[in-house]
C-alpha cells in the first residue's frame, strides 16, 4: 500500500487501521491455511524457500506458509495490521520479518523465491501507472525464476453480484459494533463506504479499488516483466469464469 498524498487518492491510510480489523474478523487464520494449501498446489514451493507477503495486513497467510517451511517477510503501509501480525507471531514458534513499506518501493532486490498478494490489494492507487510500478517492484524483489501469485476481483463476476447494502454485527469484549456496508462500481473501480458504529461513536470511511479485466491485467503483467502460468477463479482452484468471484494469478519472474 502507499500514496504521496494524503487526500482523497489515499483512501487506504484512513481504512487499514484498527476499525479494519473489527470489519474483516471474519477472516480467520483456517482460511488462509486452506488458500494457501492450493495455491502450493499451483506454484514450485518448497520448504526453507524466502517468502514476500506484500500488503501482508494481520499475517494470516504469511503464517500459514511460515507453516510450511517457508520463512517469511511481510510489508504493509498500516501499523496497526503489522502490529497485528507481530502479535499473531508471537503466540507461535514461527518467526516473521515485518517491515513498513510502500508496495511500488520495495527495499529489496533479488531476494526472494517467491511473492504473494491476496484478498485484493492491488488496484488502490488513483494513477494505473502507480499500479505498474508495485507490480514492477514486486519483480525486482524477486530472485529470477522466483514465482509470484496475485489475487485480485473479477469484475464480470462484481458487476452481476454486487450487493449494494448490507449490514451485520460482531462482538468484541462483549460490546456490539454493527457495520454497514454499501457498495457500487463507479467507472473502472468498485467503491464500498464502511460505516462503523459502537460505544465510541459513528465512523465511516471508503474503499476504492481498480478492477481489471483478465486481458488488461495479463498486459499489465507483462508489461512488468513477469510470465504467467494460470488463472483461477475462486479459492477452491477452479478456472477462471464468469460465474467465479476471484481472479489468481501465477507465473514467475524469468
Amino acid at each position: 500500500m502507499g500514496d504521496a498524498s494524503a487526500n482523497s487518492h489515499g483512501w487506504y491510510r484512513r481504512a487499514f487501521q484498527d476499525d479494519y480489523l473489527l470489519v474483516y474478523s471474519h477472516r480467520t487464520l483456517k482460511e488462509a491455511r486452506q488458500q494457501v494449501s492450493v495455491a502450493i498446489k499451483h506454484l514450485p514451493f518448497k520448504r526453507g524457500q524466502q517468502l514476500l507477503d506484500i500488503a501482508c495486513g494481520s499475517g494470516r497467510h504469511l503464517l500459514a506458509f511460515a507453516e510450511r517451511g517457508a520463512e517469511v517477510t511481510g510489508i504493509d503501509l498500516s501499523a496497526p495490521l503489522l502490529n497485528e501480525a507481530e502479535a499473531l507471531f508471537r503466540g507461535t514458534k514461527h518467526t516473521a520479518t515485518l517491515k513498513r513499506a510502500d508496495m511500488r518501493e520495495l527495499p529489496f532486490t533479488s531476494r526472494f523465491d517467491g511473492a504473494s498478494m491476496w484478498f485484493t490489494s492491488f488496484g488502490y492507487f488513483s494513477k494505473e501507472s502507480d499500479d505498474l510500478k508495485a507490480l514492477k517492484s514486486l519483480a525486482a524483489a524477486l530472485r529470477p525464476g522466483g514465482w509470484w501469485w496475485i489475487d485480485i476481483p473479477n469484475p464480470v463476476y462484481l458487476r452481476d453480484n454486487l450487493v449494494p447494502e448490507s449490514e451485520r454485527s460482531v462482538n468484541c469484549d462483549g460490546a456490539r459494533i454493527l457495520i454497514l456496508e454499501q457498495r457500487r462500481i463507479v467507472g473502472d473501480r468498485v467503491v464500498k463506504r464502511v460505516t462503523l458504529q459502537d460505544g465510541k461513536g459513528e465512523r465511516t470511511w471508503e474503499e476504492r479499488v481498480r478492477l481489471y479485466t483478465p486481458e488488461q491485467f495479463g498486459y499489465i503483467i507483462k508489461r512488468a516483466k513477469l510470465t504467467t502460468h494460470g488463472v483461477l477463479g475462486d479459492y477452491a482452484g477452479a478456472a477462471l469464469a464468469a460465474s467465479r468471484p476471484r481472479q489468481i494469478w501465477y507465473g514467475l519472474r524469468p
